[in-house]
């Protein structure tokens, strides 16, 4: 199929094999797409002049609920290091990233990310207006759509004091300024982020909910990850982290926490009565984490969730499967639960729920009439998926990103076949190995474990 031709004329009406609607697998459907919308959806007998795309599927894009997209060239650094990664390897190399070097660090991550099936990435950093530009530059010039973070700068001292050297007024000026910077996009959406109270007073992090709040914006917290920080918070505060926050009035609908993957069932509740997101990442939990969050009863009690990938594959399909097997291993085998969700709680967490989570409810994420034209079209003849007989499980266990064959955002073709449109990927991939080379060779960076090939046995 020809899709640049399909897409040429700003608009198309598409029947594929499978559709995967808020209400399931639909059969003999077909989408109309006028501009950035979806302007018809039903049986195809409704649509006469529907292009007709036998053995595909078309299913909403995935959304990445948390990855950090200054981190996408150190990713092999992280192989067999101990958790909090953070301090020794991802700050000291992001720290002083130039705006060239973060524009090619995103993309280069969006660059992977479209491979891989997500039409939006929700990236955490702490840029400011210089580093963003690059990266809102890249994001133009990809298509992708973007929560973009704003910084505060909390780290340019001792990491993990909780005392920021910002003022407020100068924590406002940069969120202010972030939020206008924005506005000049239409695929990119402001957010603020902060490292909970281990780079803000309380009092700071009650001052940034409520502005994100009036505002109407994300504030992302990293929250509950790492036993250190556990038992910081309690040995500072005198109890746990999500209880802090809640303390000073930090949670709420507005807030999407990261992680979540200590968390005890008192602070489910506080989650859930304050109507606050979460990020699960079980890619993180298995390469370089501490847990596994609590995904199913998150699901079971109506957490609002997303899937994240926290910079260790953007390949959504290997999160998708990640999402179901860490929830299998960690908490179904132990008491027989053989559905374990039953696929649909975790396509949905990945596509509708994962935009809804991240602030974008009714506005894209679903194939759904009015909702933004973001979506997939999936070759569904790869020996892994035939015979076909129950399309979300094999969508969750068996597909895999080659099977992609277009990516469409706001009704425009972003990539086919796997290969980008509208920008060359050679040029890029030379630019940015070049520019790797120098970011990952930050002096300060720390590797505790130190390359595989150092725990190879000799032999005789």
């Amino acid at each position: 199929m020809d899709y640049k031709a399909l897409f040429a004329e700003g608009g198309a009406t598409l029947a594929p094999e499978v559709m995967l609607t808020p209400d399931g697998v639909q059969r003999d459907w077909a989408m109309r797409v006028e501009g950035a919308r979806i302007t018809g959806l039903g049986p195809v007998s409704e649509f006469p002049q529907a292009v007709a795309l036998p053995g595909r599927a078309i299913i909403p894009g995935f959304v990445d609920a948390h990855t950090h997209v200054g981190q996408i060239f150190g990713k092999a650094l992280i192989g067999g290091e101990p958790a909090q990664i953070w301090r020794r390897i991802w700050h000291p190399m992001e720290r002083d990233m130039d705006e060239t070097q973060c524009y090619l660090s995103a993309k280069w991550a969006f660059w992977e990310a479209l491979r891989g099936g997500f039409t939006k990435v929700v990236t955490y950093g702490l840029n400011g207006l210089d580093k963003n530009a690059g990266v809102h530059r890249a994001a133009q010039e990809t298509g992708i759509r973007l929560v973009s973070a704003c910084g505060l700068d909390e780290f340019s001292g001792e990491i993990g004091t909780g005392h920021g050297n910002k003022t407020w007024s100068e924590i406002e000026a940069v969120i202010l300024a972030h939020i206008d910077d924005c506005a000049a996009y239409e695929r990119i959406a402001p957010s603020v982020c902060c490292s909970s109270f281990m780079g803000n007073t309380p009092e700071t992090l009650a001052k940034l909910s409520a502005l994100c709040a009036q505002k109407g914006i994300l504030l992302q917290i990293h929250s509950n990850e790492h036993f250190p920080e556990v038992h910081e918070c309690i040995l500072q505060h005198g109890m746990r982290p999500i209880e802090l926050l809640h303390k000073y009035d930090v949670l709420g609908p507005h807030v999407l926490l990261h992680h979540t993957t200590l968390v005890s069932e008192p602070e489910i509740e506080l989650i859930i009565e304050s109507g606050t997101a979460t990020s699960y990442n079980p890619l993180a939990s298995m390469w370089k984490g501490n847990a596994v969050a609590p995904a199913m009863r998150f699901a079971q009690r109506n957490v609002r969730f997303g899937i994240g990938s926290d910079t260790t594959s953007a390949d959504g399909f290997k999160n998708l499967a990640a999402a179901e097997a860490c929830q299998r291993i960690e908490h179904g085998l132990p008491v027989a639960d053989f559905s374990c969700g039953a696929a649909w709680t975790w396509v949905d967490a990945i596509t509708s729920q994962g935009a809804e989570a991240t602030g974008s409810a009714g506005d894209h994420g679903a194939l759904q009439v009015g909702q933004a034209a973001d979506f997939l079209v999936l070759d569904m003849m790869a020996p892994e998926c035939l015979p076909s007989h129950d399309f979300e499980w094999e969508l969750v266990r068996y597909y895999n990103r080659d099977q992609v064959e277009a990516v469409v955002i706001d009704g425009q073709l972003c990539m086919a076949g796997g290969k980008p449109v509208g920008w060359d990927a050679e040029s890029l991939r030379s630019a940015g190995l070049a520019a790797a080379q120098q970011i990952t060779s930050a002096p300060d960076i720390v590797r505790c474990h130190g390359p595989s090939a150092a725990y190879r046995p000799r032999r005789s």
